[in-house]
């Protein structure tokens, strides 16, 4: 199985990328290739509605999204992988999902499995939003096979154990 693993975080290094890696790690010896989509760097606008995509093709935006969405029509599974900023998923992450809805609406997005890593620095519950906007849209509305989700927390306090967390990454992408 071909995994993207589209890391939401506008921070390379961090806990975010840190899990997308262990993931990765997790899900190599499996026999799962996967690439990593760093959004960090990247110039991604939010979707315009310009309904270019509708019409006549193609997105009208042309940026950083563009060598995505063959990625994302290549893979069978498909990881959203987000820090939690203001209770929610981030901007960056955000404007690539809204972006999907041009291969959406040309008919070119199929069903995928998909799993989630949303990373908080606050308490479990910090993320709660991010993990309904997950089960709502990108499984209920879209009919993705959900793989797993997994919620890291207090990525800030001194109870923060990282190592743990990256091992649930990786026994998460072992599991498939």
């Amino acid at each position: 199985m071909h995994i993207l693993v589209i890391d939401g975080s506008p921070r390379a290094g961090k806990n975010t990328d840190l899990m997308c890696d262990a993931f990765i790690a997790g899900a190599a010896p499996k026999g799962h290739t996967a690439t990593k989509f760093r959004v960090c760097g990247k110039k991604i606008n939010g979707c315009i509605h310009c309904m270019q995509c509708y019409k006549n093709g193609p997105c009208s935006q042309k940026d950083d999204m563009i060598p995505l969405y063959d990625e994302i029509e290549k893979a069978d599974m498909i990881v959203l992988a987000s820090p939690i900023y203001f209770w929610h998923i981030t901007a960056q992450t955000k404007a690539v999902i809204d972006r999907m809805y041009a291969l959406y609406v040309a008919g070119r997005f199929k069903a995928k499995k998909t799993a989630g890593i949303f990373v908080s620095g606050g308490d479990l519950d910090c993320s709660d939003e991010a993990v309904s906007f997950y089960n709502n849209v990108i499984i209920k509305k879209l009919h993705w096979e959900d793989c797993g989700v997994l919620r890291v927390a207090r990525t800030g306090r001194d109870d923060y154990d990282l190592e743990a967390y990256k091992q649930k990454a990786f026994d998460m992408g072992a599991s498939l």
